[in-house]
């Protein structure tokens, strides 16, 4: 087994864990958590056994439906983190559905905001269709590559360097319509306000 697939794995671990500690914090059932995320039962239990790499999108949903984002559920909640994380030592999951990796840059728990290096290969899409309203701000970053943004009807081309802010709350899909990899960076911040960028 090579590097990149036993990291693989062990984030599979992780992420089971996670699910399965925070539908328990919940008190949810497994058809409870279906329901609410629109994942089935069975997608869930082998995801809470480590016997399934699940897609960004699923994640997605079953992150929303407890109350958190994609980013943490990769990472086991540390009271005081190390406040650097090393590129060498954070593991970087390729999606089975896509193929777009993701890397968590930030140290866990830091301020509750988090930053994910993604890379997202030629004429590929992550389409998030079904997301449950949170209070989380996410800014979408271009270092290299064109990334096209749909979110609320808007549809936006970013190139190296440019910027997009948007809630996390409307469908929204990342697409790479060129021939190269598009390579950027998400951060999602807290939002607490009643108000927040919708543009």
């Amino acid at each position: 087994m090579d590097d990149a697939t036993q990291a693989g794995d062990d984030l599979d671990k992780v992420v089971a864990a996670r699910v399965r500690d925070l539908r328990a914090a919940k008190g949810l059932t497994l058809d409870q958590l279906a329901a609410l995320s629109g994942v089935s039962r069975a997608m869930i239990s082998r995801i809470e056994r480590a016997e399934a790499s699940a897609t960004a999108v699923l994640l997605v949903k079953l992150g929303a439906a407890l109350g958190v984002t994609l980013g943490e559920l990769f990472e086991t909640p540390e009271p005081l983190p190390d406040p650097v994380r090393r590129a060498a030592d954070t593991p970087v999951r390729r999606d089975p559905d896509t193929g777009y990796t993701r890397r968590n840059v930030a140290p866990p728990n830091a301020s509750g905001t988090n930053i994910v290096e993604v890379t997202l290969p030629a004429g590929r899409q992550v389409a998030y269709d079904n997301l449950v309203i949170m209070p989380v701000e996410q800014f979408v970053w271009v270092f290299e590559g064109t990334l096209t943004l749909s979110y609320e009807g808007l549809v936006t081309d970013l190139g190296p360097g440019d910027c997009r802010v948007m809630r996390l709350d409307s469908p929204l899909v990342f697409a790479n319509r060129s021939a190269r990899p598009a390579r950027y960076a998400v951060v999602l911040v807290p939002h607490s306000g009643p108000h927040g960028v919708r543009r």
